[in-house]
């Protein structure tokens, strides 16, 4: 498994862990319209994403920055950094329509305040 395959996997289950809600606050959430609509908000996000027209490279080195933020902070991230975590993400494997779904999920996930930005 690569690092950032590790990574993604840590931060999915860090997500899952903070996502666990008891059986009464689940029918609270379930009620809230916001929620359901969470995985349709990424699903468009990511269409928009994938229709920008952005290169691979482009996608790589966008999900890269993302990434260092939430982790590190906007003050905290160089672009040497992001070069690295770029080309980690290129040597994955991912798909096109994978890295447009984790950006649309990063881009949602901090907007709905689901996802801390760094420290």
């Amino acid at each position: 498994m690569s690092t950032i395959e590790k990574n993604v996997l840590e931060w999915f289950l860090q997500l899952k862990k903070h996502r666990k809600v008891e059986p009464e606050e689940k029918a609270k959430v379930q009620k809230e319209p916001g929620q359901a609509n969470l995985k349709e908000m990424i699903k468009v996000s990511a269409y928009f994403i994938s229709h920008n027209e952005l290169s691979y490279d482009e996608l790589c080195w966008m999900l890269a920055e993302k990434l260092l933020i939430i982790q590190k902070g906007d003050e905290n991230v160089f672009e040497n950094d992001i070069r690295k975590k770029a080309e980690e993400i290129f040597n994955s494997w991912s798909s096109y329509e994978e890295l447009c779904w984790l950006i649309a999920e990063i881009n949602v996930l901090v907007l709905k305040k689901y996802l801390d930005v760094g420290p």
